[in-house]
């Protein structure tokens, strides 16, 4: 079987499966106990939080620990926008139509609790899935609170200018700490570089799963004295922002995770990966009635869309399980239910159908040139 649907959840790197395991069996222990067993399993998140936070251009006490970038998203939108509530009558947060449905129901709940106050405003995106840094400056008022960009799409893989959205919205109205700047980093931090403080984001989220490292472990990066309130109460852990008991082993999974980007080995990686994208790429759209969608450069090395006149999306991957591929129609965060992709038919408003005939091919750093031969050929074959 090959599995090419890495945007989804990515297999764990054999040494942050290693680093895990043995967290697991040695510092089970709460990292909040007093006791050594309790100090040692603090020493591991104090070293993971170190790491990340080094990589990231950012202080410690900036960043932290949650479930995955579900809900990091939930704590930056919810919290920020229930304590500007406080003060303001009304609010207005940007997003793009693109955005993770992680971000998008949050701020439905929000309006359905605050019908009266709160106004989500959505900028245009091109053909390709890339939003202008002047729309978002036009959509710009005194009441917009939050701008909530996705940094890399999980569908069809576009990278957003956040660099100079970032430096845009900290020019817009300098005598006031809003609007603030909240991204989800989830699809990106794997292959993107970025420094935060150097973007001018004041929020960022970031997801285990999606970067070699397990599941429900993930980190929320909140800009020193930005104004949030806490959405989940309890013990006061994570700066009194997130309470519960810390998940020591997949924090330290996480921090290993990120350490692995550091090494000469990841930029090789990402190499290789974009050139077996490109290679397979190439073949799919000598194939007639295959055409690529999103921005063919300023995309995440590992991703492929594409849509295929004339096939059913669904079939097309039932039929590629069938023949040993694993790939996706639009995106798996929707209980396992095949639904037909937003992002799509936001990029092609008039050809909805589009939406029912697109898939996505999203590479590892594990996936082989005969992996993506073959690909090609099942492929071709269904079609």
């Amino acid at each position: 079987m090959i599995y090419l649907d890495n945007q989804a959840s990515t297999p764990i790197h054999p040494e942050v499966l290693k680093l895990t395991t043995q967290v697991m069996q040695d510092n089970f222990a709460n990292p909040h106990s007093q006791h050594t067993f309790g100090q040692k399993a603090m020493h591991i998140v104090d070293n993971a939080r170190r790491i990340i936070s080094e990589y990231l251009g950012i202080q410690f006490s900036e960043l932290i620990f949650t479930s995955g970038a579900t809900e990091s998203n939930n704590i930056a939108i919810q919290g920020i926008i229930k304590k500007a509530l406080e003060t303001k009558e009304k609010v207005e947060i940007i997003t793009t139509p693109i955005e993770h449905s992680a971000v998008m129901a949050p701020i439905q709940a929000l309006i359905q609790e605050y019908p009266d106050r709160i106004i989500h405003k959505i900028v245009s995106i091109d053909a390709t899935g890339i939003v202008k840094v002047e729309d978002i400056q036009n959509l710009l008022t005194p009441d917009t609170v939050l701008v909530s960009i996705i940094h890399a799409n999980n569908e069809i893989g576009t990278i957003q200018p956040v660099r100079d959205i970032g430096r845009m919205l900290k020019k817009y109205n300098p005598d006031s700490i809003y609007p603030l700047f909240h991204s989800d980093g989830a699809q990106a931090m794997w292959s993107e570089d970025i420094n935060l403080n150097y973007a001018n984001l004041d929020l960022y989220s970031i997801s285990g799963h999606k970067m070699y490292a397990p599941k429900g472990i993930g980190a929320l990066y909140i800009k020193k004295n930005t104004p949030i309130q806490p959405i989940c109460y309890g013990g006061g852990q994570e700066y009194g922002i997130r309470s519960g008991t810390l998940n020591t082993a997949g924090i330290a999974g996480l921090g290993e995770a990120v350490r692995l980007l550091t090494l000469p080995e990841h930029q090789e990686a990402l190499v290789r990966i974009r050139d077996l994208r490109n290679t397979l790429l190439d073949q799919l759209l000598q194939i007639e009635g295959i055409t690529l969608n999103g921005d063919r450069e300023m995309r995440l090395p590992q991703n492929i869309n594409i849509t295929i006149a004339g096939q059913s999306a669904e079939k097309l991957v039932i039929a590629a399980d069938l023949a040993g591929l694993a790939i996706s129609a639009g995106s798996a965060c929707h209980s396992g239910a095949m639904q037909e992709s937003e992002v799509i038919k936001a990029i092609n408003p008039d050809q909805p159908i589009k939406a029912k005939q697109s898939i996505r091919i999203s590479l590892s750093q594990f996936t082989t040139a005969d992996e993506v031969q073959e690909t090609y050929n099942i492929i071709k074959s269904i079609i």
